[in-house]
């Protein structure tokens, strides 16, 4: 995930870019799935980090 202040600091905590190896990485171990499955469920259900982790039966 990039660091930084402001508004697109907040837009990582909240969305996941499934093009950036840091975000994909970070969240496919939070969300305890592959890479590949986070990418298919971001493409079906976009990319708000709850969402993707509600389809998968999670609670951030």
């Amino acid at each position: 995930m990039t660091s930084g202040t402001g508004t697109s600091a907040r837009r990582h905590v909240r969305h996941i870019d499934i093009y950036c190896p840091n975000d994909l990485a970070h969240w496919s171990q939070r969300l305890g799935i592959s890479d590949a499955q986070l990418r298919q469920t971001v493409k079906l259900v976009g990319t708000r980090a709850a969402t993707v982790a509600a389809h998968h039966g999670i609670s951030l």
